[in-house]
């Protein structure tokens, strides 16, 4: 397994290359200009000492060797380029390229390392040749970058610390959120991290926990009650199971009637069966990212086929079932899941309607999504249920006697099928009149 990144070490190296990025630029920044002013300076004396000696030369009291001091070199040229005069150490002056080098001062260093400042000024007899030792600077300069150096791997190192320092201070808050989060176990959901007691920047953080939290928490309490819900709905075919078989061991032989006695236990067992099929359809349904396979559907078909589907059911129950939905419609879902939450709402509709009451079976499109709507003119269902239809195991008491969908799965599964679809759910009822129930399915793209 790879070792995974230190946040405290890379707060650490970005403020030490910061700070050495920026001493590096100071340092390149005053070498710069200490060359640029010693150049200056030494421009200026050597101008001094040339425009003195062009004065000496005017009054006629120029001679040889010139300026006393030993940093200016010079000679003097005839108009013929004849050289007149100069300084006992000028020789070099012979081997400079004086093309170019005009009054203002330049800079030139020979093969030798010396560094000279040059300049050719013009004098009544010619032009004055006049150079200044600078190869002295050249030292000083080392010795600056030297020091320079020297103080910025210090500042460096220095840097290091006081970013350790900083980064694991700054970070402490994190090691506070960890630590808390740590100690939150599955019976204590319900506690949240205080926001307050953090820097502004982890405020965010510490919401997404906090959401994080509270989401666990609705999971957590919706699985514990679908565990105590799923085990009381079992309970009770289990305990038609265990009475029947009990009972069969029990009764005398002679007065036993087997095909009613098994027949009993086929139905318990398909109580089972169906509900264990519902719940493994939901769970499957639940999952994001389920494929489906989307394509465009007539809806007059399907809710023709549905129709027919419960044709029988309905003249037995004395229901009409009816069709309402312009030609042409189409339904962007997949058939397989539109089909089972069509037979889910029209199974429950025929359930809870009257003997002479109505189902009806529509189509409508809308700006963003087509609707499927069944409608029965049933018993309805109590204002204070509606905002939970779609819950597991969900018993309804007043109107409808048993569940919505046998076990309490089917509303549950119809559900399930359009958030699949990244539709709608929605259910209108009055009590004693009657429930629409609506999916919407997005149209295509």
């Amino acid at each position: 397994m790879a070792k995974s990144r230190s946040l405290l070490a890379d707060l650490r190296l970005g403020f030490s290359l910061g700070v050495l990025a920026l001493g590096f630029a100071t340092a390149v920044f005053a070498d710069v200009t200490l060359r640029h002013a010693m150049a200056t300076e030494d421009g200026k004396v050597l101008l001094a000492e040339g425009h003195s000696m062009l004065l000496q030369m005017r009054n006629r009291t120029l001679t040889s060797p010139g300026p006393e001091s030993s940093l200016i070199e010079w000679w003097l040229l005839a108009p013929d380029g004849k050289r007149l005069m100069g300084s006992a150490g000028s020789g070099f002056l012979g081997t400079l390229d004086w093309r170019g080098i005009g009054t203002e001062p330049s800079a030139f260093q020979l093969d030798s390392g010396h560094l000279y400042s040059v300049a050719a000024l013009p004098s009544p007899s010619g032009t004055l040749q006049v150079a200044m030792d600078r190869s002295s600077e050249i030292q000083i300069v080392m010795h600056f970058r030297r020091d320079l150096a020297m103080l910025l791997l210090f500042l460096t190192g220095c840097a290091a610390i006081i970013g350790h320092l900083i980064a694991r201070r700054g970070l402490r808050p994190l090691a506070q959120i960890r630590d808390e989060t740590s100690r939150i176990e599955a019976q204590d959901l319900h506690r949240r991290l205080d926001a307050s007691r953090f820097p502004e920047e982890l405020a965010d953080l510490v919401g997404a926990l906090n959401g994080a939290l509270g989401r666990l928490e609705i999971s957590f309490n919706r699985l514990e009650a679908f565990s105590s819900d799923l085990a009381h709905e079992l309970r009770t075919p289990l305990q038609n199971l265990r009475a029947e078989l009990e009972g069969l061991l029990l009764r005398p032989r002679k007065e036993l009637d087997l095909p009613d006695a098994l027949g009993s236990l086929l139905e318990e067992l398909g109580r089972l069966d169906g509900m264990v099929d519902q719940m493994l359809f939901l769970a499957r349904s639940s999952v994001p990212g389920t494929a489906l396979e989307r394509r465009p559907l007539a809806a007059d078909e399907i809710l023709q086929e549905a129709a027919s589907y419960f044709s029988a059911a309905a003249e037995e129950a004395a229901v009409a079932i009816q069709i309402e939905t312009p030609p042409g419609l189409l339904i962007h879902a997949d058939l397989r899941l539109v089909r089972r939450a069509l037979q889910n709402l029209v199974a429950n509709a025929l359930r809870h309607t009257p003997p002479g009451g109505r189902v009806t079976l529509s189509a409508k499109a809308g700006a963003a999504s087509t609707e499927i709507i069944v409608a029965d003119t049933g018993d309805g269902i109590p204002p204070e249920v509606l905002p939970r239809l779609g819950d597991r195991f969900l018993r309804v008491e007043a109107g409808r006697a048993r569940t919505l969908g046998g076990a309490g799965l089917g509303l549950a599964i119809v559900k399930g099928i359009t958030e699949l679809h990244g539709g709608t759910f929605t259910v209108e009822s009055v009590l004693g009149q009657g429930t629409r129930v609506k999916l919407g399915f997005p149209n295509a793209a």
